[in-house]
């Protein structure tokens, strides 16, 4: 079908409102921008769906998210059968423009399916949705967001009955189902079959996360700690607040222009924890009530990024060094949190730095590698739940999971955590940045950078895929800079290390560094991945500015 004649088929939809019609109006007069919102239907990646808001078969609306959730319930009915109707699904939203009406629309299509829903009153975190769904023994979960990305983004992603974003053998076939679906309307729906939760299930999520803490505000090894948190206008701030201000050792303090829930992100550039200039006013803040720990979450609170005080100084974190320190309180410094774990494990993505692999396996604590994407961490839990004891699992880019509650990253209880440590370490008269170089002068010096490049609209897919080649193209023992040799190459759409396949090559030096390039699963991007080690600080950056430049002399 050519675009003028789905153009067409679109005006006609029959429950089609007068804001939608006008906006496919305006189509007809811009060729390019009616081929954009056609050419393609919208595509499942790493990270579940993300797209821009708007008409057309290639956004975010009511009839993609239709054709979205009808396909994903057509595949729950022919797989598991009629308990699928019983069991139901948990459904969450988000803070984001639409989040709710596209989550009640859901409801609606699952509900025309003859399948329960269980629908959040209010925008909730992504981590109480994943510990939800097997809280209720539902058959699977369905969040609407786009985490980080901007305002005029949404998102889907959808769950097993683990509360584990579905991988890659189950969603191929829910993709299939997607495509082949047609609907664009609804017909009678039972409105018995879209139920409301209340606060009990997330009562029962913040019982679980303060169990599995080890801060008690009895212990005496626990300092007072002045800690500030920042939701970025996003869903965590009920459920952080309210377990920090449980903590009697923490003083607590907010930014107070970033409680509310704001679609628009008013007061950020980007409500990404990984970034500096999402933290400007909580430094700000910070700095005024002379606080330990600066924390901050995205809008679905998966992932948190932290500062903390060094002097009268404040210092970030990154995703690779929380984690590395998360593993070495945990496996070293607190030993509580392994004394009771016969076969303690941790887990990591390919792209995350190798340095909480060392600590952990020189703790007798074993590592397992799984691809991007924390679905993959999800399923080893589920996989290793009867043989191994799961300690922690992490990624590079801000999110970790500690207990077995939850199967996705968790931005509160990691909160949680962070702010433990900040607290156990101070009582000792140190900082996350003492613990830090503790940790490589033990281990040796580590550094980590991810760099990311843009290539938006019809031709950016072309451009990544031409650097994915050139990537591909270079062979073992080829000399990429001075003083390093290539000594493997790793090509995960080949599957390595019993690994399923996907798109993302890592070269590996005889210096121990290395580097991945990998195309992002949930926006225009290809993303390069930077591990780079030394015996000092200074040869570990040394490496790192070496694999900087082969990499730009790649993109050229």
């Amino acid at each position: 079908m050519k675009f003028q004649e789905k153009l067409v088929e679109w005006k006609s939809f029959k429950d089609i409102t007068e804001e939608e019609l006008n906006e496919l109006n305006l189509l007809e007069e811009d060729e390019d921008e009616l081929i954009e919102r056609f050419h393609k239907d919208l595509e499942f990646g790493t990270g579940g769906l993300r797209a821009l808001m708007g008409m057309g078969t290639n956004r975010l609306n009511r009839y993609t998210i239709r054709k979205i959730t009808y396909g994903y319930g057509k595949f729950l009915i022919n797989y598991y059968g009629d308990c699928v109707k019983d069991k139901g699904i948990v459904i969450a939203y988000d803070v984001r423009n639409n989040s709710k009406l596209f989550a009640l629309e859901a409801a609606k299509t699952l509900a025309y399916l003859g399948i329960k829903s269980m629908i959040f009153k209010e925008a909730t975190t992504t981590p109480e949705l994943s510990f939800s769904v097997s809280h209720l023994n539902a058959i699977g979960g369905i969040v609407i967001t786009a985490s980080h990305n901007p305002p005029e983004y949404n998102g889907y992603k959808i769950y097993d009955c683990t509360g584990c974003q579905v991988t890659p053998s189950l969603a191929d076939i829910i993709i299939d189902y997607i495509n082949r679906t047609k609907i664009n309307e609804l017909g009678n729906i039972d409105q018995n079959l879209i139920n409301y939760l209340d606060d009990l299930v997330k009562n029962d999520y913040k019982d679980f996360v303060k169990r599995s803490l080890m801060s008690d505000s009895t212990e005496s090894n626990f300092a007072q700690l002045k800690v500030l948190y920042t939701p970025l206008h996003g869903t965590g701030n009920k459920p952080i607040l309210s377990l920090l201000n449980d903590n009697k050792n923490y003083e607590v303090y907010s930014v107070a222009s970033q409680l509310t829930e704001d679609p628009f992100f008013s007061t950020v550039k980007s409500p990404n924890p990984e970034e500096k200039e999402a933290f400007i006013l909580a430094l700000e803040e910070g700095k005024k009530h002379s606080v330990d720990l600066i924390m901050a979450t995205d809008p679905d609170c998966d992932r948190v990024g932290a500062y903390v005080k060094v002097n009268d100084d404040f210092i970030a974190l990154s995703g690779n060094q929380i984690g590395s320190i998360m593993v070495y309180y945990m496996s070293i410094s607190n030993k509580k949190y392994i004394e009771d774990l016969k076969r303690p494990y941790i887990l990591k993505t390919i792209v995350t730095s190798n340095l909480g692999s060392k600590i952990a396996e020189n703790n007798n604590i074993k590592c397992i590698n799984t691809l991007t994407g924390f679905k993959y961490i999800g399923e080893k839990i589920n996989e290793y739940l009867d043989d191994y004891d799961f300690l922690l699992g992490y990624e590079e880019s801000y999110g970790y999971l500690t207990g077995t509650h939850a199967r996705d990253k968790d931005g509160i209880s990691s909160s949680l955590l962070i702010a433990e440590m900040v607290s156990f370490y101070k009582y000792q008269g140190k900082t996350l940045i003492d613990v830090l170089n503790e940790i490589y002068s033990q281990f040796g010096y580590f550094e980590e950078e991810l760099i990311s490049y843009t290539f938006e609209g019809r031709n950016g897919l072309n451009k990544i895929n031409e650097i994915m080649y050139k990537f591909r193209e270079i062979k073992l023992h080829d000399k990429i800079f001075y003083d390093a040799n290539i000594v493997k190459i790793n090509d995960y759409l080949k599957s390595i290390d019993n690994l399923p396949k996907s798109d993302v090559i890592k070269i590996i030096f005889d210096n121990d560094s290395w580097v991945a390039a990998r195309p992002s699963g949930t926006e225009p991007k290809i993303k390069f991945y930077i591990g780079s080690t030394g015996s000092s600080k200074e040869e570990a950056l040394k490496n790192l500015i070496n694999i900087k430049k082969f990499i730009e002399n790649l993109i050229k």
